[in-house]
């Protein structure tokens, strides 16, 4: 196999894994996939981001009381009893098993930070998380390849002073991804994405690609 195809392979099979064995994660290990990230592009080359490393059980233990509070006003249970789509139903299924043991069952979990950015009149709040999404991802694809399952989450941003606070955070940083990292309990398999004429347009929005 090239390493192309091994990429190609490795995006087309990285799911977001929510279920997690206990084994731990090597240091070397961790270490190798965190170096990862930090390979990503940022804007001007800046790599301004910050990854915050949270094993001390207790504190992930008060984080994943924040994730689940979070994760119960934004997916209440009424939520996933209205969903009708299969799919849908198992992806929700997973969120919930995660927000219901994101304090006690990934061995690791990494806080994606960065510093908050100045004023700028051709910035836009929309675009903050340019030079930081990418190493999520680098991360999350360095994860599949050596073994470990993760997936990005967002959804601790509604308690982010007190996740500051319990970790020490200064001001003028910004939280940006929670990502839980582990041997997953499930398996890695093709991701189910639309087909990529419907979401890509040739030279002006609604032609298709040649061939769609």
């Amino acid at each position: 196999m090239t390493e192309t195809t091994g990429l190609f392979e490795g995006m087309a099979t990285t799911r977001s894994i929510r279920r997690f064995r206990p084994d731990p994660i090597p240091d070397d290990l961790l270490r190798s996939v965190l170096e990862a990230a930090t390979w990503a592009p940022s804007g001007s080359n800046m790599q301004n981001w910050r990854l915050l490393v949270i094993r001390d059980p207790e504190k992930r233990r008060k984080i994943g009381e924040l994730y689940g509070d979070a994760f119960q006003a934004f997916y209440p249970p009424e939520r996933l009893a209205e969903e009708t789509d299969p799919s849908r139903r198992r992806m929700m299924a997973g969120a919930l098993h995660l927000a219901q043991h994101m304090g006690t069952e990934p061995p690791v979990l990494v806080l994606f930070c960065r510093d908050t950015p100045g004023a700028n009149p051709f910035s836009r709040e929309w675009i903050r998380g340019a030079s930081i999404y990418p190493a999520v991802e680098n991360l999350l694809l360095a994860a599949r390849a050596s073994g470990l399952g993760g997936c990005l989450t967002t959804v601790h941003v509604r308690y982010e002073p007190e996740v500051k606070a319990l970790l020490g955070i200064p001001d003028g940083f910004d939280t940006y991804a929670l990502v839980p990292l582990g041997y997953p309990r499930d398996k890695f398999g093709p991701v189910r994405r639309r087909p990529v004429e419907e979401v890509t347009y040739l030279d002006a929005w609604g032609t298709n690609l040649p061939g769609a």
